[in-house]
């Protein structure tokens, strides 16, 4: 499918871009860095049967382009409030609210909350037309990446005074929200979903490596180059948070996108973390397995708690 697929499918069809940007992969770094203070418009609170709903924009403290300088947000509640939030990071070509607002229906089961960001390059912050990739050139991925991890990092800061915080996210939604995560400066729950602990593994050894445009990026000869340039940006370079034990993780046992030892690198990597496995491929789990997704991230926020009580 990938393969034939349409030109959106199609992966860094505008080759690497500028330099000075991919060389942003080479810098985990810069996720270690104060996250920025928030100033968040809101629109007015919809209060429905089984939920209130609030959307804010706020301008990004990132390096992005002017199309996607503003960010869009979504809070999703209990109608009655809850003392948890989870933010639930964007998987790659994830634009809206939509495919997370499933997940984040099912935590309100649990009685958590969510944050819908909509990441650069994505939904209303796209920088070209719908029926163009939106993220051209690994220029455009180390900027995306960086904004994601940044606004990310923030709005956990800005919600953290009020209420209990985790972060989540499927697939390059799981490894952005693990970044988020192990560098909040505070404890948070974490619950990576089928998520690698780099885009490297992802997108050189998994389906979507049919779809690179290698002639974009100066031939098939660049592959180590690719590797090494999205290999760099790991969770695994980054500090072991204090809280890694409470995370929780999961992923399809046929998954054909995010390669199993990437996953249990992660894993690895926190130890005291737990890492499920549940019968399906990459896209079968996110739309038959919301509940145990869901639960997933409500076990991550008891093992948090109960961290935090020993």
């Amino acid at each position: 499918m990938l393969h034939r697929g349409p030109q959106r499918v199609r992966v860094f069809p505008g080759g690497w871009g500028e330099e000075r940007y991919v060389r942003l992969l080479r810098e985990p770094q810069l996720m270690l860095t104060e996250p920025p203070v928030l100033d968040i418009s809101w629109a007015p609170t919809k209060h429905l049967t089984d939920r209130r709903v609030r959307d804010g924009r706020f301008p990004t403290a990132a390096d992005v382009p002017w199309q996607a300088a503003t960010a869009a947000v979504r809070v999703v509640e209990p109608p009655h409030g809850t003392d948890r939030l989870c933010l639930l990071m964007a998987a790659w070509n994830d634009h809206g609210y939509r495919t997370r607002q499933q997940i984040a229906d099912e935590l309100l089961h649990h009685d958590i909350g969510s944050i819908i960001l909509e990441i650069p390059y994505h939904g209303s912050r796209r920088v070209v037309s719908p029926d163009e990739q939106p993220i051209r050139t690994v220029a455009d991925f180390a900027r995306m990446g960086l904004g994601a991890v940044t606004e990310g990092r923030a709005l956990l800061r800005h919600f953290g005074s009020d209420y209990k915080m985790g972060v989540s996210g499927y697939s390059m939604g799981g490894n952005i929200g693990a970044a988020v995560g192990a560098t909040a400066g505070f404890p948070v729950a974490m619950a990576p979903l089928a998520a690698s602990h780099s885009p490297g593994p992802v997108f050189l050894d998994g389906a979507i490596s049919n779809r690179i445009v290698w002639e974009a990026l100066g031939g098939v000869n660049q592959e180590q180059a690719l590797r090494d340039a999205l290999s760099s940006v790991s969770v695994l370079e980054l500090p072991v948070p204090e809280w890694a034990a409470a995370a929780v993780m999961m992923a399809g046992r046929s998954d054909g996108f995010v390669p199993r030892s990437a996953i249990e690198a992660l894993h690895h990597h926190w130890p005291g973390s737990e890492l499920r496995w549940c019968r399906g491929g990459h896209a079968t789990v996110i739309w038959r397995r919301r509940k145990e997704l869901a639960a997933t991230i409500a076990d991550s926020f008891a093992r948090l708690e109960a961290l935090q009580k020993a």
